[in-house]
């Protein structure tokens, strides 16, 4: 292996991990969020049976003379939102989440068949229910979108949680949020309202938010592998899917409800509505966009400032050279690499001689310059993917991988050469060097003190020359 004068370059330092600064949010994000949709479930259910029971309308429906959410689905969300609480262990009651999830999938597809054969369910005479009447509508029956979200809600919490079932839950969360994206998009550009109903079955604007709480939770709750394994990441991607997928998601609904307000209640015309909504279309891209630059600018700063304080801890002041704390990292990595892949390092420990009479002689500014131009020295003798590093006062170390002993030696020489025949100031520099190879077993401290041992005797010997460690013992 050849060694030459190159200029000098930074000491190689192990890069930091793309994630670095970037706080690690996978498991508790999901817990968290898990039990948020549940509880949210609950409230805004008993939120709406309150309504009905006390007939207040304004706790029936979100906006005056919008469809009302029936009370049997407000009793169906509220079991929806127990299932999400017990597969969390927040209602730690075993089995709970497997029979309320039978339960909720039960009333979407009794509702399904009731209409199928136009029958009349128990749950049609709970409450009064003027609304549904009024529209020709059964009164206190829920629509047939919203039956079949109940369902797909109710087949998630059955599935059994192991793979490859976990997949087959995954595309049944995506499409009970497909149907709240499709009931708030027809709520926006149908308006909702009793005078000008929906092409499409009507859902309640409360029933769709509340399914697409429900598909995000249960979405949460499933293992971090497939579609999920990216929001669950504790990396740069994890972190902007979890900032952005739901204001994606709300775009189209949000629009589309702007276009309804423009149209009916501002009474604009559909070329001035259009004209709007391609506006507002690049506005929320470029706001998007605009959101992500400013995510990873902080996380770039934060990544630097990371960077710049590993720097600082780990690299002496003096001399930019790796300090103590470095090293001992470095050769436990060496040390392990040795052990489990057999890679062959060396280590050299150098001692400058004579110095304490240098800083007598000259000062210690002339002292500091001498230990500034060792380093300099030694980045320019060794290879790139060698670490050489101060190891205290004096004393430096160089860690020498995939280098047998003899070829230790020959570094080690050269090193010396090179301080025999550099500029020093005020007078010759030489210095003394302990050579020592890895042994498979050796552990990192008899690694250094065999080094040291053999850096002693050839200070003892002399000064200005290179010994070679004893072998290790076996």
């Amino acid at each position: 292996m050849a060694y030459h004068l190159r200029p000098m370059n930074p000491s190689p330092r192990k890069p930091l991990p793309a994630t670095a600064g970037i706080p690690s949010l996978s498991e508790p994000w999901g817990r968290t969020f898990v039990r948020r949709a549940g509880v949210g479930l609950m409230l805004a259910a008993a939120v709406v049976l309150l309504g009905w029971q006390f007939d207040v309308v304004a706790l029936r429906t979100v906006l005056p003379g919008a469809n009302s959410m029936k009370p049997v689905a407000a009793l169906a969300f509220m079991l929806a939102g127990l299932a999400l609480l017990n597969r969390r262990s927040v209602v730690p009651v075993p089995g709970l989440c497997r029979l309320v999830s039978a339960v909720v999938g039960m009333i979407g597809v009794t509702s399904l068949l009731a209409d199928a054969s136009d029958l009349s369910l128990p749950s049609d005479y709970w409450y009064p229910d003027p609304e549904a009447l009024a529209i020709g509508r059964i009164a206190g029956r829920m629509s047939e979108l919203t039956a079949i979200g109940f369902a797909l809600l109710g087949l998630l919490g059955v599935l059994p949680d192991r793979s490859p079932w976990w997949r087959v839950q995954q595309v049944v969360a995506l499409l009970v949020l497909a149907i709240a994206m499709f009931a708030l998009a027809s709520f926006g550009f149908q308006g909702g309202l009793r005078s000008e109903r929906s092409d499409v079955t009507p859902v309640a604007i409360h029933t769709a938010l509340l399914f697409l709480l429900a598909g995000l939770g249960w979405l949460a709750s499933l293992p971090p592998k497939g579609l999920m394994r990216v929001v669950h990441a504790p990396s740069l991607g994890g972190l902007v899917a979890r900032r952005l997928l739901l204001p994606a998601l709300l775009l189209p609904s949000l629009l589309g409800l702007f276009a309804r307000v423009a149209g009916d209640w501002l009474a604009w015309t559909q070329a001035t509505v259009v004209s709007a909504l391609a506006l507002l279309s690049a506005g929320a891209l470029a706001g998007l966009i605009w959101w992500v630059a400013l995510l990873l600018d902080r996380l770039e700063r934060e990544r630097a400032n990371v960077v710049a304080l590993r720097d600082e801890s780990h690299t002496d002041a003096l001399t930019g050279l790796p300090n103590r704390r470095a090293f001992d990292g470095a050769i436990a990595g060496l040390v392990q690499g040795r052990r489990h892949a057999d890679r062959s390092f060396a280590l050299l420990m150098l001692d400058l001689d004579r110095f304490k009479d240098y800083n007598d002689t000259y000062g210690h500014l002339a002292g500091d310059e001498v230990l500034r131009q060792t380093a300099q020295l030694l980045s320019s003798a060794l290879r790139p993917g060698d670490v050489p590093a101060r190891y205290g006062g004096e004393e430096f170390a160089v860690l020498l991988p995939d280098t047998e002993a003899a070829e230790a030696v020959r570094v080690a020489e050269r090193i010396v050469q090179y301080f025999r025949v550099w500029s020093w100031p005020g007078r010759a520099v030489t210095v003394s060097i302990g050579t020592a190879a890895a042994g498979r077993e050796e552990a990192a401290d008899a690694l250094v003190g065999r080094a040291d041992a053999a850096l002693y005797a050839a200070k003892a010997a002399g000064r200005d020359r290179v010994m070679k460690a004893a072998a290790p013992l076996k």
